[in-house]
């Protein structure tokens, strides 16, 4: 190709990007200037196009080119549509500036969420965790977590037994969820660590021995030991427990002995129906 040719094509591709780029910011209808945009890679135009077009559509195409971190994160804090800002989100791979959108955007959960689950960063989220004020973005920023010693961590020591009960749901370590089934101070997080403790001693021990009856019953439901199950209907002081002891055990004869040894009305009344259901 000659020189003048080489020339008269950049000259051609010059104009075309003018016309281009002045259609994306002048033509009337939106979807000529969202058609200019798809062709358009300057960085500086299309940022440009994202902060100032008045339509939506045409910023989110605009934000869906833009390569910028720090661009994306403005967008994703002050555009005022919803899917412009997501647009941006998932443009955003830096896990600090996407937990700096999250402190900053706690009044909308679902760019929260978009922005949490880009966060592959566990340090990140934990520290995030101790800066978040709205329960259910805590939530999900515990949830994404996926190292098991930041979940032991903050399942043992977080101050809020909320956060404490999120961390358990992911937590497999027995050791450590037997420690918490049985020494937590708070009651439901016992029960929410007893129901993933695989350890039938265990179990017996917090059914026997534990100062709440909400888990005392959570370890009822886990034995299917008869024995074990009638000693608690003679034992334990709270009908719950004793009720949730009755309709799992099945055989008559420890059924009828307990008609013998147990006093309470209430409880002798369960036992009644029980032999009545395996006529």
């Amino acid at each position: 190709m000659s020189d003048f040719s080489q020339s008269n094509s950049k000259s051609s591709n010059t104009k075309r990007m003018e016309d281009l780029i002045d259609k994306a910011f002048n033509a009337t209808d939106y979807y000529d200037r969202v058609d200019a945009i798809k062709e358009i890679d300057d960085q500086e135009v299309l940022r440009k196009v994202a902060a100032n077009d008045p339509d939506y559509y045409v910023r989110q195409t605009a934000t869906e080119k833009i390569e910028d971190q720090d661009v994306l994160m403005q967008i994703a804090l002050n555009d005022s549509d919803y899917y412009v800002r997501v647009a941006a989100v998932k443009r955003i791979s830096d896990a600090k500036i996407l937990a700096h959108i999250v402190l900053k955007s706690q009044e909308d959960y679902y760019i929260c969420k978009d922005a949490l689950a880009k966060i592959k960063d566990d340090d990140v989220l934990e520290k995030l965790i101790d800066e978040i004020s709205d329960r259910d973005i805590m939530k999900t920023a515990v949830e994404a977590i996926e190292r098991q010693s930041t979940l032991k961590k903050i399942a043992v020591g977080h101050e809020d037994f909320y956060v404490r009960s999120d961390a358990l749901k992911k937590i497999e370590d027995q050791q450590l969820l037997i420690e918490i089934a049985l020494n937590d101070e708070d009651y439901y997080v016992r029960a929410l660590a007893l129901e993933k403790v695989l350890d039938p001693e265990i179990i017996v021990k917090v059914a026997f021995e534990d100062q709440d009856y909400y888990v005392r019953n959570k370890a009822v439901a886990k034995i299917d030991d008869p024995a074990i199950l009638a000693e608690l209907v003679k034992k334990d002081a709270d009908f719950e427990v004793r009720k949730k002891a009755i309709s799992k055990i099945h055989d008559r004869g420890l059924l009828e002995q307990l008609l013998i040894d147990v006093e309470d009305h209430y409880i002798l009344r369960k036992i009644k129906n029980k032999l009545s259901e395996l006529e």
